[in-house]
């Protein structure tokens, strides 16, 4: 506990400098397209199309508010790239190390971000929650969690109104995980953040299973590993009621799920370790209530990123470099629109 208390207190006391860094340092009211490429941000301009490139190295790059937000590799540092150039300490979240460790998401549209801290004691951990709106809004403690089973709270999504957010607990939060698109998970929480009342989604048998969540918060997708493939579920929130949408068969793992931005689909990556094609993607339709394989050629091992707000098509990112691809999502025809990595716009 002194621990905390005096991690609460340092935090405390860098605020003020830090949140003047961001403000003075954050960008007028222009709107951002945001690339990456190797270990450079380009942000280019959408009304001039004058590009700005800032130099970092790190992982985790997270789109919110103003700026980028990543973890420096070299000091595990939280960062915040900025479109003039500047590169800031994040205000609030904390540098991880061998006795704390922090995991942060970032709703839909960049406007909310959730993380959390986990922190070794002599009786356990200690793990709380944290929902801030932009880089310098209010940071707000959502849950405080204790265990002496090493139990850490993991955010897994934000809602796009900040109200909701998506969590599981996990003894493995200190090692090297996966993006949380990635990551199976079990014993998944909605938490309304003004109430702090946790609603438990059902489990499954078949879990750990890739999940993902509208950016409404209203749905849930389930994506469970089977003998034979992969069963896809459709959770509705309201009413808890799991609805089967379809198996996919012949394939061993699903990737990366992404909610359309409506929450009426859903696209995901497949992979298997044989076979003539070892991946493709893969379409969720909840109100067709079907699940089909939409390409298996690919031009390269790509993950979706995000289906665009008509719906009609996606973004694709690869994952053996850098690069972007749109498919449509009618007949799965891909095309390469960019040598870089398309991260978002900042608005």
């Amino acid at each position: 506990m002194r621990r905390l208390r005096r991690l609460i207190i340092l935090i405390s006391l860098c605020l003020s400098a830090l949140s003047g860094s961001l403000a003075n340092a954050a960008p007028d009211s222009s709107r951002y397209d945001v690339f990456l490429r190797g270990q450079s941000l380009t942000f280019v301009d959408v009304r001039t199309a004058l590009g700005t490139s800032v130099s970092i190295n790190g992982d985790r790059h997270t789109l919110i508010g103003d700026g980028v937000l990543f973890r420096a590799a070299d000091t595990a540092d939280p960062l915040v790239a900025l479109p003039n150039g500047d590169i800031v300490l994040h205000p609030y979240i904390p540098r991880s190390n061998d006795q704390l460790v922090t995991h942060w998401v970032a709703s839909a549209n960049g406007k909310w971000l959730a993380w959390a801290f986990t922190m070794r004691t002599e009786r356990g951990t200690i793990s709380d929650l944290f929902v801030v709106e932009g880089l310098i809004g209010e940071n707000r403690m959502a849950l405080h969690t204790t265990s002496t089973r090493g139990l850490g709270v993991l955010p897994l999504a934000v809602s796009e109104d900040g109200a909701y957010v998506f969590y599981t607990r996990r003894v493995d939060l200190f090692e090297a995980l996966p993006p949380v698109l990635d990551l199976p998970v079990e014993s998944v929480l909605r938490l309304h953040v003004e109430s702090g009342e946790a609603l438990a989604l059902p489990d499954s048998p078949a879990c750990p299973c890739l999940m993902a969540f509208s950016s409404d918060a209203r749905r849930a997708l389930r994506l469970a590993t089977a003998e034979d493939g992969i069963t896809v579920s459709l959770i509705e929130l309201n009413g808890l009621i799991e609805q089967p949408i379809g198996a996919l068969r012949g394939y061993e793992r699903p990737h990366y799920p992404v909610f359309a931005p409506d929450g009426k689909k859903a696209l995901f990556r497949l992979s298997r370790s044989s076979g003539r094609t070892r991946s493709a993607l893969a379409l969720a339709d909840f109100t067709a209530r079907e699940a089909r394989l939409l390409s298996e050629s690919l031009p390269e091992p790509l993950r979706p990123s995000a289906i665009t707000a008509r719906g009609d098509s996606a973004l694709l990112l690869s994952l053996n470099d850098f690069g972007t691809f749109k498919i449509a999502l009618a007949d799965g025809a891909i095309v390469r629109v960019s040598a870089e990595s398309y991260l978002g716009t900042l608005r």
